[in-house]
């Protein structure tokens, strides 16, 4: 009884460890099939780009489109960073427009784009990424003001594979959010976030710290945006967007002449995410400012007849009177030294330049074309302006004269005229400003 009874039971035990290495054996099955449909066949280059693509027209499937990449071609991307990307892209398509196709750019062209993202000072880490990096222009239906193709960027991994970087993704997120908010503060005419954003503006010479400066800097550039920019932010066209660049163009923008222009903004990002703004203004020379002005009165205007009778009364009597040789030959004369010529008249602390006739010092006749001070208390160029003040003297008047290195220019009539403001950087001010030491008025270049 004892041994039949063991021997049942022993079958059972039998039967059932058969039964229990079956049922590992199918799960073990399914686990493995459960693996291979989780693990997604890696996706090439060009099938990335069409999932890009096909993103960019249809917003209703890129969720859809976002679970074909595969999760180790998303460098840990979520959807909804995927979604803002794809929105980012978006924004060089004009605004009735749609993807139909795109190609892979290769050979000469992609070199030129890629380089063109590489700066003197990039690190071999963020070389090595743009040198990466896949160039996919698209065709769109729609025109674009600038001329220029979309065109977004993948990335590669050493082993040759495709994906989408996460930190390209979200500096060009940032360089986008940063261009909003910069548009915005000079739509909205904010003054207190305008000055904040003057730090972020290139400029060839270092930011006055001064508050007064920074103020009519911002001031100045609330006026441009307002007056002379009459084409809205809806209006921009975003020319171009990568991690490290943002070039946006503005359709119609009011010149001297009272002609709209494109005009181009950029904006910039280091591999610290510093953003750094392209938005240069140029302060054309005020009218009021072709005279010169002489102890508190207006006097003669560059570019005006002049005559000896005149300087005298307002000036006295010069210092000395010298003419150069003969420049220009007189048509309607045979003796050769009544063609036109420099004539210098100086006076304590500033010379006149007169262009025309010479006979004598006091038999002459001509136009002024060039006044230049370096060391008078009473003479100077408009109301403003004179050689014991400083750099941020000229800044008050033309805030945005230290982006054209003190140089100031107007056209009339055909003429240019230019007011150059040389300044004694060897001897700065406590303030940071820095002395005027010579300033010429001329008529035409120099």
């Amino acid at each position: 009884m004892t041994f039949v009874s063991r021997k049942k039971t022993g079958t059972g035990i039998l039967r059932l460890t058969s039964a229990l290495m079956t049922l590992c054996f199918f799960c073990g099955m399914l686990t493995a099939c459960s693996g291979k449909i989780k693990r997604k066949k890696k996706i090439d280059a060009p099938e990335m780009a069409r999932i890009m693509v096909d993103s960019l027209s249809d917003g209703n499937d890129r969720e859809e489109l976002f679970n074909r990449i595969p999760e180790d071609q998303r460098d840990g991307m979520t959807v909804s960073e995927y979604y803002e990307y794809i929105d980012v892209i978006a924004q060089m398509m004009p605004h009735v427009s749609r993807a139909v196709s795109f190609e892979i750019v290769v050979g000469s062209e992609k070199t030129k784009l890629l380089d063109s993202m590489i700066f003197e000072n990039s690190s071999a880490d963020y070389t090595a990424l743009v040198r990466s990096c896949i160039p996919v222009r698209v065709d769109i239906v729609g025109t674009r003001s600038s001329g220029v193709p979309v065109i977004f960027y993948l990335q590669t991994k050493p082993d040759g594979t495709v994906y989408l970087d996460r930190e390209w993704a979200r500096f060009c997120m940032d360089l986008y959010s940063f261009a909003e908010h910069y548009f915005e503060a000079y739509s909205n005419e904010n003054l207190t976030d305008v000055i904040s954003l003057l730090s972020h503006t290139q400029s060839s010479e270092p930011l006055p710290e001064t508050r007064d400066i920074l103020k009519e800097k911002a001031k100045e550039k609330i006026r441009f945006y307002s007056h002379n920019v009459k084409s809205t932010y809806q209006d921009y066209e975003m020319i171009s967007i990568n991690a490290s660049r943002l070039v946006y163009l503005q359709p119609e923008v009011l010149d001297s002449h009272f002609q709209t222009n494109p005009r181009q903004v950029t904006f910039l990002s280091d591999e610290d995410g510093n953003i750094t703004v392209i938005d240069p203004i140029e302060n054309e020379l005020k009218t009021a400012d072709l005279y010169l002005y002489y102890n508190g009165r207006r006097t003669v205007r560059v570019g005006e007849h002049a005559a000896p009778s005149q300087l005298s009364s307002m000036f006295g009597e010069p210092i000395s009177i010298s003419c150069g040789p003969v420049v220009e030959k007189a048509s309607n004369s045979a003796d050769p030294e009544d063609g036109l010529r420099n004539i210098l008249i100086r006076y304590r602390g500033f010379t006149i330049t007169v262009y025309g006739v010479y006979h004598s010092s006091d038999d002459w006749e001509g136009t002024y074309t060039r006044f230049r001070i370096w060391d008078s208390k009473l003479a100077g160029i408009g109301t403003d302006l004179r050689v014991n003040e400083t750099s941020f003297d000229v800044l008050k008047r033309y805030p945005f004269a230290d982006e054209t290195g003190y140089e100031l220019a107007i056209t009339m009539d055909g003429e240019q005229y230019q007011l150059s403001v040389i300044l004694d950087r060897e001897k700065p001010n406590e303030d940071g400003s820095y002395p005027i030491d010579t300033m010429i008025l001329q008529r035409g270049r120099s």
